[in-house]
């Protein structure tokens, strides 16, 4: 369950059907791209980058690509997505203190407040647009089945999405919403719809530039929130609306609504091994700002200390050839929690051995053969956890602010390979 994978590849994203089958030819060709091959297809990127899928909790997966458009701009995004017939996950709207009363709260200290009150809150996204002074949700807030902020009068024609009773997905305008009401037990505003019927029907064009929130449904019911990092340069550029429509269309979305981006744009979800949520994306103001509602991902099975699956780090990342790398694993019971190792019977292995060996201390020595391995932790006869090691020599030198968003102008350079950063463990007159 919490096998993590990466995907890379050096071709152009193209549609689905070519994607696929340059995947096979390069399978047939190449070991390195059989052990990662993507899963997205974005029509207006020239380039995948990275792609990192994480299993968060029982049915609940994190994804993290990095793409460039067809203008060489750099975006990093992040999805989360789960299905409600197999998630062991549900919705839950995120309000101030987790109460009933209108106002601010950051999306950290939301899901703070759901944790004190019981609740087993796995990941946290911000929602509805807001009064910025009050905190005055712009659409409706029905928390835990009851109806918390109604329809703002000047502001009928606004949107909402939600959860029935039943878990599944609900969303429409203010009609569908009351048609529906008693069945619904979670549902907030949504600012326009991007997509419907699985056509792009987001009507403002502009060109503004940002950081972008949007809920998507998939024709199998699954659900899936996009966050895309903006204001950020060179790290991420930010979507007009329009392409955030185009991007939820590519990803899947039969139906999407937008949400409130910009500033307010704020991520979190527990990395595997830690208890903690932290803040997945680099919000564009600098620090975590105050929002009106959030959701929340709720996981619902408790948490049994009984050990099937590990986490490993560092995760999925590239390094120089000759590299030494030590690799740890922290313990995770089946619904995502930590737990302790087992004391006996975990053995180390690589997908390919040509690559290097690695110690049963999970100290893994490259011997400068380039492409992805795949370090695995084995338990009982199965791999119960892994990470890719990409090993490569740098194509170029950019600024750090590239991969490091948070990085000073004076931070300088840093190598790369096909846009991944390039851990370096030998100077640069070795290679």
């Amino acid at each position: 369950m919490n096998i993590r994978t990466k995907s890379k590849t050096k071709k152009g994203i193209v549609c689905a059907a070519v994607l696929c089958l340059a995947a096979l030819q390069v399978t047939s060709a190449s070991p390195v791209q059989a052990l990662g091959a993507p899963d997205i297809s974005i029509s207006t990127a020239s380039s995948l980058v990275d792609e990192i899928k994480t299993t968060v909790a029982f049915g609940l997966t994190q994804k993290e690509f990095i793409y460039t458009d067809q203008s060489g701009k750099r975006l990093t995004c992040f999805i989360m997505e789960y299905n409600p017939q197999q998630a062991g996950v549900t919705l839950a709207a995120g309000t101030p203190h987790d109460g009933t009363k209108i106002g601010l709260a950051t999306v950290r200290d939301q899901a703070g407040a759901a944790v004190r009150n019981g609740k087993q809150v796995v990941a946290a996204i911000n929602a509805d647009m807001y009064n910025m002074s009050t905190g005055d949700p712009w659409g409706v807030v029905v928390k835990d089945g009851a109806e918390i902020h109604s329809y703002a009068p000047v502001r009928t024609w606004w949107k909402f999405f939600g959860v029935k009773k039943d878990g599944f997905p609900i969303y429409g305008d203010r009609r569908t919403y009351e048609a529906n009401k008693g069945n619904i037990q979670q549902a907030l505003g949504i600012h326009s719809i991007l997509v419907d019927g699985g056509i792009v029907v987001n009507t403002d064009l502009t060109s503004t530039l940002a950081p972008r929130n949007a809920v998507g449904v998939r024709s199998d019911n699954s659900v899936f929130f996009l966050l895309a990092d903006g204001r950020k340069d060179p790290y991420s550029h930010g979507l007009t609306l329009q392409q955030t429509a185009q991007l939820m269309k590519d990803l899947g979305a039969v139906w999407a609504g937008n949400l409130d981006g910009g500033g307010s744009s704020t991520l979190m979800t527990r990395t595997p091994g830690e208890t903690a949520l932290t803040v997945k994306n680099h919000p564009s103001d600098g620090w975590e700002r105050a929002v009106a509602n959030s959701w929340l991902f709720i996981a619902n099975p408790k948490p049994d200390g009984v050990f099937v699956s590990a986490a490993l780090t560092p995760y999925d990342k590239t390094y120089s050839p000759k590299s030494i790398v030590p690799i740890t694993a922290k313990g995770l019971d089946f619904s995502g929690a930590p737990t302790a190792l087992p004391k006996s019977g975990l053995s180390w292995a690589l997908s390919d051995f040509s690559f290097g060996s690695i110690g049963q201390d999970g100290v893994f020595s490259s011997n400068g053969k380039e492409g992805q391995v795949q370090v695995q932790l084995w338990y009982n006869g199965g791999i119960v956890g892994s990470t890719y090691v990409e090993i490569a020599t740098p194509d170029n030198y950019v600024s750090v602010g590239t991969v490091s968003p948070n990085a000073g102008k004076d931070a300088g350079l840093t190598a790369t390979y096909q846009g991944r950063e390039v851990i370096l463990t030998m100077n640069k007159s070795d290679w």
